[in-house]
């Protein structure tokens, strides 16, 4: 079980930085250093005497009619990788609402359905939207395929969010991990037969129609 986590680990890493500086950007000066160590970009970092300090170099744009591109011939790809974590999480929530109590159940349906209202809202506003994306909206969006992703193989985070708002008891607990190591075997299955440029682009493919060029500054 670790390997597995660690070699699916490493594969999303390793697909980060290459696929990254492959597709999504126009290199025209060497390659960056190594990334910085986990949590790096908050270290407080000394300049040493009698040396300026200066700015890190720019990052090239983005590609953006090579993204757009990928991303509808990946579509029907990235749709099934969905719709597939779609049912995933719908099979959770059966499984888990059959061990609750009434008053859990009522609390837990609830929370999702705000869930539930909150993402279509944004689907909706992002949908309407017309301006072109950022670099940085970008970028966050597809970090936000990654959070996926560990929210998924990391069932911890997600047990203890369900034991904080349920009050779940030791039983409930003990099944309820049962349930999320389940989900992410699952999840690793369809990890297992998804290209990962399919997974990396969940996020921004709902919003392609975004990636024109924004508008020259002057």
């Amino acid at each position: 079980m670790k390997q597995r986590l660690l070699i699916t680990g490493l594969t999303v890493t390793v697909f980060v930085a290459g696929y990254s500086a492959g597709l999504w950007t126009e290199r025209t000066r060497p390659l960056p250093p190594p990334p910085a160590p986990l949590m790096g970009e908050f270290a407080v970092k000394q300049t040493p005497a009698g040396k300026t300090p200066t700015s890190p170099p720019a990052r090239s744009p983005i590609n953006r009619a090579q993204l757009a591109t990928e991303i509808e011939r990946l579509r029907p790809q990235i749709d099934g990788y969905r719709q597939r974590l779609e049912a995933l999480d719908g099979e959770f929530d059966r499984a888990l609402l059959a061990h609750l109590t009434p008053e859990q159940v009522a609390t837990y349906t609830a929370a999702q359905k705000r869930r539930a209202e909150r993402s279509a809202k944004g689907a909706a506003q992002s949908a309407a939207k017309l301006d072109p994306l950022t670099d940085e909206e970008i970028e966050q969006l597809r970090q936000r395929s990654l959070y996926g992703v560990l929210w998924m193989i990391a069932p911890t985070m997600k047990l203890d969010s369900l034991i904080k708002d349920l009050k779940l008891t030791e039983a409930q607990q003990a099944k309820t991990r049962e349930l999320l190591s389940e989900r992410r075997e699952k999840f690793l299955a369809i990890v297992d037969s998804t290209p990962p440029p399919s997974i990396m682009l969940s996020r921004l493919a709902p919003a392609a129609q975004r990636l024109a060029p924004p508008p020259v500054k002057k």
